[in-house]
């Protein structure tokens, strides 16, 4: 009799210690919390009116935000290579005294800035902008190429590198390099540009 009851609670306990192990695991398990999908890893204090324009430029390794504020003359250079030790770098001033304006950044580095004169318009006339072609290769150290004053009106052929900038003095066409394309073994591009190459039309 006694050693009936001794099974009994030997069974019983057994019983209990196995559903202990199947179940323990999934009752007592602490889920791992899911990561965001975004999470905010940097921020850059910027005064004065708000962006109206960004742009990036890389150099080297390093990576560069350009940024036009409206109202502002010039643009700001944040260095955003470590986002979370993102800083500005510099304060690009426009080479002259016009007012607000746009920037246009080509592929190869220019920078073209173009802002309204403060000169005042009559009816017969139509209002002029101020260009300014800049090297910004080097978003931290960029250099003014050329500036053309009075501009009516002004015109970019990408496919060619061609800048057309007309004002007072007559039309201005201006080249800029383009970025040259990746090409195979045989010398062809590998994005499907167009080229006169008869290797690369077969």
């Amino acid at each position: 009799m006694v050693q009936k009851s001794m099974r009994r609670i030997l069974s019983r306990a057994l019983a209990l210690l196995t559903s202990l192990l199947v179940v323990g695991p999934c009752a007592f398990a602490k889920s791992k919390p899911a990561e965001p999908l975004a999470a905010v890893v940097g921020r850059v204090s910027l005064s004065g009116p708000p962006v109206v324009q960004m742009f990036m430029q890389e150099h080297g390794r390093q990576q560069y935000l350009l940024i036009q504020q409206a109202s502002m003359k010039g643009f700001t250079v944040i260095d955003v290579t470590r986002p979370s030790e993102a800083s500005i770098v510099k304060q690009v001033a426009s080479p002259t005294h016009a007012s607000s304006g746009k920037l246009q950044l080509m592929k190869t580095g220019l920078v073209v800035s173009s802002s309204e004169d403060n000169s005042e318009t009559t009816p017969e006339s139509s209002p002029t902008q101020t260009v300014n072609l800049l090297d910004a290769r080097d978003p931290a150290h960029p250099q003014v190429i050329q500036t053309f004053t009075g501009v009516t009106d002004t015109l970019v052929d990408e496919t060619r590198g061609l800048m057309y900038i007309t004002n007072a003095e007559g039309l201005w066409i201006v080249k800029y390099k383009q970025e040259q394309p990746e090409v195979n073994d045989f010398g062809c591009p590998t994005d499907g540009s167009t080229t006169t190459d008869p290797i690369c039309s077969n």
